[in-house]
């Protein structure tokens, strides 16, 4: 029997029981994929990151309780607090994490795990009318990345009161539904909600990778360099967003909440 460590760390915030939660664990060995899908479907948890020493730097795989995905912002950034937080790498170096979608990179910075994802561009679209009607009123904008719809709607108020039928959004051909609008609290920018049932993610606490598109769309919107994101769900999340021009930086803070252990 194999005992396998996991620390369950709360991103995108810095007070316990906020944000989304992620469970990271530090294997020793290598696993096969049907084993850290089996260790995701026991720790109850949106994601689950499985990070690998190489020579110098690290592999990194993240898994929902219901299958391997390609990208996970949250995860990251879950990653890189650990190795960090545990003094497996020093704060003042940069983590590179391969992944099957190429290497992405992580640095401390003012008290924030800051990470750079790719820019998503949106391609803008008529509004099909079976998603109008699961909105329930007309967008302002849509538009598609190549993972998502991205829905910009007339307010806060909208975003914070919908109720989604998850099992309409089956018939949609992405990964999920971001619905946002611009924010009317001080200090916030712009808002989000992500909906992901195809991930088996009804709603993600807190969707980092979704602001690869969010980010360069408001800030031209906007006219700004850099965003605060506020994310509406139950638990909330905050992230900063910083558009360039191959890429999107988003920071955010973190804390563990526990350790655990696994026999496999």
């Amino acid at each position: 029997m194999t005992r396998v460590s996991y620390c369950l760390i709360n991103t995108f915030t810095n007070e316990l029981y906020k944000g989304n939660p992620a469970a990271v664990c530090l294997l020793d060995e290598k696993f096969s994929e049907e084993t850290m899908q089996k260790i995701a479907q026991e720790i109850p948890v949106p994601t689950t990151a499985f990070i690998e020493k190489r020579q110098v730097d690290f592999s990194l795989k993240w898994f929902t309780p219901h299958m391997e995905i390609p990208i996970c912002g949250h995860g990251t950034l879950a990653s890189a607090f650990v190795l960090w937080q545990q003094g497996i790498v020093p704060k003042e170096h940069t983590i590179t994490f391969h992944t099957a979608g190429g290497p992405l990179h992580a640095k401390w910075q003012h008290e924030r795990v800051e990470i750079a994802i790719k820019t998503y561009p949106i391609a803008e679209m008529e509004c099909p009318s079976a998603l109008e009607d699961w909105l329930g009123c007309k967008p302002v904008f849509v538009g598609r990345t190549e993972l998502d719809y991205i829905v910009e709607v007339g307010n806060e108020d909208q975003i914070a009161h919908f109720e989604p039928d998850f099992i309409a959004m089956k018939q949609f051909p992405v990964r999920g539904i971001c619905l946002t609008s611009k924010s009317k609290e001080e200090g916030i920018d712009i808002v989000s909600r992500f909906f992901s049932p195809a991930q088996g993610i009804d709603e993600d606490h807190v969707n980092g990778s979704s602001h690869g598109a969010l980010g360069p769309y408001w800030c031209e919107k906007l006219s700004k360099q850099q965003l605060v994101s506020k994310q509406l769900s139950k638990r909330g999340g905050v992230m900063y967003v910083t558009p360039h021009h191959d890429k999107v930086l988003i920071a955010g803070a973190a804390v563990q909440v526990l350790n655990g252990e696994l026999n496999i």
